[in-house]
């Protein structure tokens, strides 16, 4: 077999459907073989029959080793042809005007090869600039070995250039696979931490309802052993208060069960039913942003909207803050819900209308603010108009931490203030109370601001 064919359809090799690819085991073969191979969930070498993961060829590494000789014969070829071009033109032989006269000399004037004839009747000396044949053929064969050779130069650079950018995408998506993977690894560890938190309310719940049963039957045994009347009632006063507690440590503990098991916050906007799936931690109630595409299973306990509280003249917000995949922590903030601007901000947060800030990009940074300029809707596209009726509020010195609307009133853009400004500005609506940490380093040179994401948010409730 020939080392420029596949060994599996026997094509030639090239840059198309048939380019060399390498498997783990170190046997090559065109792109199109691997590829039927995987799409008829054949996934083994054909020469040792080791196995491969591959989900595409498009997965493999390229065999650049096999593509360079490829191509080094492909120059090869080139040079020949032109060399044998070069030998015509030594060996060539006779003069096609004076039939039988070999060609002898060059005329410059004219560019042209002639022989002894034409240099007296069609290129005399004293009109034409004459050199021997042989002279000019030494000189195009220097010419042609130089255009070889910067042809290679300009070949080899162009493959370089194509093996580099293919390296860097290469890199760039097994970087942001290795993100992806390690901000899935981080949130499924914050998801272990809640639930391990909240099972460790339940055991001490349990643990405090065995206590109370225990004392009940001490109770129990102590009214069995006395006949004392004044014991006696005594005895039942306590067991009374004993039996209360243990009915509300019961109550809570079924509560928190079922709260783990099945508890869904639910908004409904226009006919469109949104829900979320709501987390115990710490008794509080974290609601992240809502979706029409979350159903509740038939059974889950919901909270609908006025027990959301979302009038309420202060509520608190969490935003999730990451950069290319990797979390860069939680921030707390409480919003000013008898705000035009922080009611929007809450509607954002929570997604009730449809549009969020889940998934937002922070686009602008100044020397005191960063920002978002736009929020994400429920078909994936980008806008900032207003969801509400906005007017503009009174102007006041704006703080490190506090948030503010920007771009006008009738937008939905807010910025964050990584720092004390001197001037005053549009009323602030909400402000940090812990996490100032993520934005300072935000606001850094660390990251590029364009790739700061808000992966999650939500309110927070008391429980």
């Amino acid at each position: 077999m020939d080392e420029s064919e596949c060994s599996i359809c026997s094509n030639t090799f090239d840059d198309a459907s048939h380019r060399p690819r390498v498997l783990p085991c170190g046997h090559g073969f065109c792109t199109q073989c691997i590829d039927a191979c995987i799409n008829r969930e054949n996934k083994s070498c054909a020469v040792c029959n080791e196995e491969f993961s591959a989900n595409s060829a498009t997965d493999l590494a390229i065999c650049y080793m096999l593509e360079e000789f490829l191509n080094k014969s492909a120059i090869s070829a080139s040079r020949k042809r032109k060399a044998d071009s070069v030998i015509e033109m030594i060996n060539g032989n006779l003069c096609p005007k004076h039939a039988g006269n070999p060609l002898y000399f060059h005329c410059r004037s004219h560019d042209d090869n002639i022989c002894h004839s034409c240099a007296m009747i069609d290129h005399p000396p004293a009109s034409c600039d004459l050199i021997p044949l042989n002279d000019e053929i030494k000189k195009q064969s220097q010419i042609l070995t130089v255009q070889n050779q910067k042809q290679v130069f300009i070949d080899t650079e162009k493959d370089l250039k194509i093996l580099y950018q293919e390296n860097v995408e290469y890199l760039t998506k097994q970087k942001q696979e290795v993100e992806l993977l390690l901000a899935k690894i981080e949130q499924i560890n914050r998801d272990i931490l809640e639930m391990e938190n909240s099972q460790e309310q339940i055991h001490e719940d349990i643990q405090g309802c065995q206590k109370k049963q225990e004392f009940l039957k001490n109770v129990e045994n102590k009214l069995k052993a006395t006949t004392n009347t004044e014991d006696i009632v005594n005895a039942c006063q306590m067991a009374t208060t004993e039996i209360l507690q243990s009915q509300k440590c019961e109550e809570t503990l079924s509560k928190e069960l079922s709260v783990i098991k099945n508890k869904y916050a639910q908004v409904e906007r226009n006919g469109i039913q949104r829900s979320c799936l709501v987390m115990i931690h710490a008794r509080k109630m974290f609601i992240p942003t809502l979706s029409k595409d979350v159903k509740p299973p038939f059974n889950a306990k919901l909270i609908h909207e006025p027990e959301l509280d979302l009038t309420s003249a202060t509520s608190t917000v969490w935003m999730d803050l990451s950069a290319c995949g990797c979390s860069l922590g939680r921030v707390f903030i409480r919003v000013m819900g008898d705000s035009a601007y922080g009611q929007q901000f809450i509607m954002l947060i929570l997604g009730t209308n449809g549009p969020s800030h889940k998934g937002a990009t922070f686009g602008f940074k100044s020397e005191d603010n960063i920002g978002v300029n736009q929020y994400t809707t429920e078909s994936g596209s980008q806008s900032n108009e207003s969801l509400l009726n906005l007017k503009k509020e009174d102007y006041e010195m704006l703080k490190k931490g506090r948030l503010f609307p920007t771009i006008g009133v009738n937008k939905a853009s807010f910025g964050i203030m990584t720092k004390d400004r001197q001037r005053t500005c549009f009323g602030y609506f909400g402000e940090i109370i812990t996490g100032i940490e993520v934005i300072d380093k935000i606001a850094s040179d660390e990251y590029n601001i364009t790739d700061i994401t808000i992966s999650e948010c939500g309110i927070v409730l008391d429980y």
